[in-house]
């Protein structure tokens, strides 16, 4: 699931009282993203990736994020990282001992993604309406294939999961100014 509507924490702060244990720490204020350009990224250095961001009060979406200086490079799909593939290899796949995947980037506590790419600087990104393709300056690239067959699978049917025919992957992965991201 794609999302393209978000609020960010970035009005007045909320004082420490009102602070509710799921809550936002700032007032909530809408964000509208611009889509992403390899101009906006190309010889930007990740400092820091998650595999989590976003928010809906109670839990998150599992976003894709790398961080960029006071920026993050977001893929905004429900599970992000489920989808992300490089070298071959999923980032996140909690279905791979199952469908017979590599094992994954991310395996429990072992995250050797982030020790990967931290460090690195994006040489080019390109978002097309069912595929990404970020490339960094070592020629690792980390993609969403056009061919669902590297995706993950539904739990029940054991499916690959497909971009519907009027999503546009192009409306959801954008650089946020905050990891305080709202959905």
């Amino acid at each position: 699931m794609l999302y393209t509507r978000f609020e960010i924490g970035a009005g007045a702060p909320i004082p420490e009282d009102d602070q509710g244990p799921f809550g936002p720490v700032a007032e909530l204020i809408p964000f509208q993203p611009e889509r992403l350009t390899t101009q906006q990224v190309a010889g930007r250095r990740i400092d820091e990736v998650s595999f989590h961001l976003g928010t809906y009060g109670m839990g998150t979406p599992a976003f894709f994020g790398l961080r960029l200086g006071t920026d993050w490079l977001v893929v905004a799909l429900w599970g992000a990282s489920g989808w992300i593939v490089a070298e071959n290899r999923h980032v996140w796949d909690s279905h791979y001992l199952r469908n017979g995947s590599p094992r994954p980037w991310v395996d429990g506590g072992d995250d050797e993604f982030s020790a990967r790419v931290i460090g690195r600087a994006i040489a080019s990104a390109e978002v097309h309406a069912t595929s990404m393709e970020l490339i960094l300056d070592d020629g690792f690239a980390i993609r969403i294939d056009p061919d669902p067959a590297t995706r993950p699978v539904h739990t029940g049917s054991l499916k690959p999961q497909a971009f519907k025919p009027d999503d546009d992957l192009r409306k959801s992965v954008f650089l946020c100014p905050t990891d305080d991201l709202w959905v």
